[in-house]
């Protein structure tokens, strides 16, 4: 049922049902141990339980979690525990004149039969430094939030949540501190 959120998961906005949301998954490639954060099936966050408690002190109650079960092929169970996580706060603070951005536009082509999916021609996205500028009047009241500043959600997380992630040694998705901007 994941692929069914699959957007939400990386960061559209929608509700989540509850008895659809995962609660078990299979982990096809045996590991001996797995990152406090990584991306699961259909983009879906998994977080172990030394995050959840970080992301709960900076933000209680603002995202939803809920506990899941990891098995190997076999059936056997991962020592956990582990939480589906999906980030349920939403800005617009990227500052796309202060981030390493690429613009492009597609122009309509009358010869052209298929129109894009995208409902913009316009397409502004973040270049691989990540490094980005947001607007201090922007940021949401939250350590850690989908931004919505381009045409692909990203997530950013605030100074003082990306330093107790650092501080407790936790594995995560790469996080990179932001600029703030009084833009």
């Amino acid at each position: 049922m994941a692929a069914i959120y699959a957007g939400i998961f990386k960061g559209d906005r929608g509700d989540l049902d509850p008895a659809l949301l995962p609660m078990v998954f299979v982990v096809e490639k045996k590991r001996k141990a797995f990152p406090d954060m990584w991306w699961g099936v259909s983009g879906l966050l998994i977080i172990s339980d030394a995050l959840r408690r970080v992301v709960e002190a900076h933000d209680p109650g603002k995202h939803i979690i809920w506990p899941v079960e990891m098995l190997t092929k076999r059936g056997e169970p991962y020592p956990g525990p582990f939480f589906g996580f999906v980030p349920a706060v939403h800005a617009a603070a990227i500052s796309e004149s202060h981030s390493d951005v690429r613009i492009s536009e597609e122009r309509f082509n009358p010869a052209t039969p298929v129109m894009s999916a995208y409902t913009s021609p316009r397409r502004v996205h973040l270049n691989y430094s990540y490094d980005v500028g947001i607007r201090r009047t922007d940021i949401p009241d939250a350590n850690l939030w989908w931004d919505h500043g381009l045409s692909v959600p990203q997530l950013l997380t605030s100074d003082a949540l990306h330093d107790a992630i650092v501080a407790a040694g936790l594995k995560v998705i790469p996080m990179k501190r932001v600029l703030e901007i009084d833009d």
